[in-house]
């Protein structure tokens, strides 16, 4: 009898674990699909990382390819943002398996392309505004190299 007790507080315990890590659909807030163009002084980058910072809501992050175009990802990837108002920062994207700092071979990365300010969405100067209308949802950044 205790075991069957046991067994069954058990997998009752293990079914609450799963349903309160489900973090289901019903949680994310609903986005519209946002993407946009990064150039620095018109020229397209890639590997740079977008993140669009809500005045309140969920971040909202993108990677530019070699034709510096990026689709934005709140909730699940490519799905885009909320509505609303964002500053947004740009910064490089460091290479996978660079050494920590403090390792051998470790080399401190360069200054980005561009001027430091855009890395900071406070400092930028870019704002976006995610329409309801995902077709006026394209971004496009020209980022000064000065």
């Amino acid at each position: 009898m205790l075991r069957h007790i046991f067994s069954a507080s058990l997998l009752a315990g293990v079914s609450l674990v799963a349903i309160g890590c489900g973090g289901g659909s019903g949680d994310a807030p609903a986005t519209v699909a946002a993407k946009g163009t990064v150039t620095v002084d018109g020229k397209a980058m890639g590997k740079l990382s977008v993140m669009f910072m809500p005045t309140k809501g969920k971040v909202a992050t993108g990677v530019t390819d070699d034709q510096g175009q990026f689709s934005l990802t709140t909730n699940t990837p490519g799905d885009g943002a909320t509505v609303g108002a964002y500053t947004v920062s740009v910064s490089p994207i460091q290479e996978v398996g660079t050494p920590m700092p403090g390792m051998d071979g470790y080399v401190k990365p360069g200054p980005p392309p561009f001027a430091r300010k855009y890395t900071d969405n406070t400092k930028s100067g870019l704002t976006a505004t995610v329409d309801a209308d995902a077709s006026k949802n394209d971004f496009k950044f020209d980022l000064s190299s000065k």
